[in-house]
């Protein structure tokens, strides 16, 4: 019996944003996307078998959350008895300035919305309530979800850079399927495109857990992979390497030996020309810039640069090794 083909990181984005607009508040919009949901699960086994990968990675990333919060949430204060007396008229003040934290408490912004980018879309640049910055490669999907004491968005697919406004009472947690980011001000990139997820660092500091609970510490210029099962790899410095977002905005892609696996993941979220990697290919390296509206500049640039050839077999363009 033949193995199954793997399904198209494309169909799976596609169930994403059905799944998305499943949890919209629109009763009307959720029972129309309810029917285009269903005539798209039909048509054929791979689009069912995207959905339920969908379905599992959406299921993955809610239940990480909670998972995860409980051990990179700071340790609770704990005062001994007599610690408390001595402190006693500080802690009165504190306890007559608590209508006013309250007040702050309340003012905290509030924001739960899932945000959707196309295929072959120009990267969409979002604001959100604290002032902090998303802006959105194409076929990303993302909930952010902002509560008084949580700043956190979840990634079930695609590439997004993050400049983080920094506040001292929330964190801000990216949580993907392999894994949980946690930062207080800084600005990275986190990406999953179905294979290893990355996050690279410009600016600030940032904390990534994996799934078997191991951590990396990343500051400006370094960059790493989490891996299945959860697993994060070593950390690399490449400084001339940190994502722009300027450069996100301006339609660009920016490589600094990179996997050939990840360049090729980003080309297929924007060409019409899906490409797959022959054996041995996928760990290449690729370091130049190219313009991301015009992806065929970069296909057609890899046989130039690197020992490989273009065939084309099927629905598919091959990179196949000289």
């Amino acid at each position: 019996m033949s193995e199954a083909r793997p399904v198209s990181p494309r169909k799976v984005q596609q169930a994403l944003g059905y799944l998305a607009g499943l949890h919209g508040d629109d009763p009307s919009r959720v029972r129309e996307v309810s029917g285009q949901l269903q005539r798209w699960r039909n048509k054929s086994s791979e689009h069912e078998r995207a959905w339920l990968e969908a379905e599992q990675r959406w299921q993955m990333i809610h239940r990480l959350t909670p998972q995860l919060r409980g051990s990179l949430a700071p340790e609770p204060v704990n005062l001994g008895r007599r610690r408390l007396l001595r402190q006693g008229a500080g802690l009165l003040a504190v306890v007559g300035c608590s209508a006013w934290l309250g007040w702050l408490w309340q003012r905290r912004p509030q924001f739960d919305q899932v945000l959707l980018t196309e295929h072959a879309a120009p990267a969409r640049n979002v604001l959100l309530p604290d002032g902090s910055q998303m802006v959105l490669a194409a076929e990303s999907n993302v909930q952010v979800k902002y509560s008084n004491g949580q700043r956190e968005v979840m990634l079930a697919h695609g590439n997004v850079f993050f400049d983080v406004a920094h506040e001292r009472l929330r964190s801000f947690l990216v949580s993907t399927r392999l894994g949980q980011v946690q930062v207080l001000g800084t600005a990275f990139s986190v990406s999953d495109r179905g294979g290893d997820i990355q996050v690279a660092v410009t600016r600030g500091h940032v904390k990534v857990r994996g799934l078997d609970g191991e951590t990396r510490e990343l500051l400006a210029g370094d960059r790493v992979r989490l891996g299945e099962p959860g697993v994060p790899g070593p950390v690399e410095h490449h400084p001339q390497a940190a994502p722009n977002a300027e450069h996100w905005r301006q339609g660009w892609w920016s490589f600094t030996d990179a996997p050939l696996a990840e360049v090729i993941d980003e080309f297929n979220a924007y060409s019409n020309r899906q490409v797959r990697l022959g054996e041995g290919a996928a760990g290449l390296r690729l370091t130049g810039s190219f313009p991301s509206d015009r992806p065929d500049i970069l296909l057609n640039a890899l046989p130039r640069v690197l020992p490989l050839s273009l065939m084309q077999k099927g629905e598919y363009t091959w990179l196949q090794l000289r």
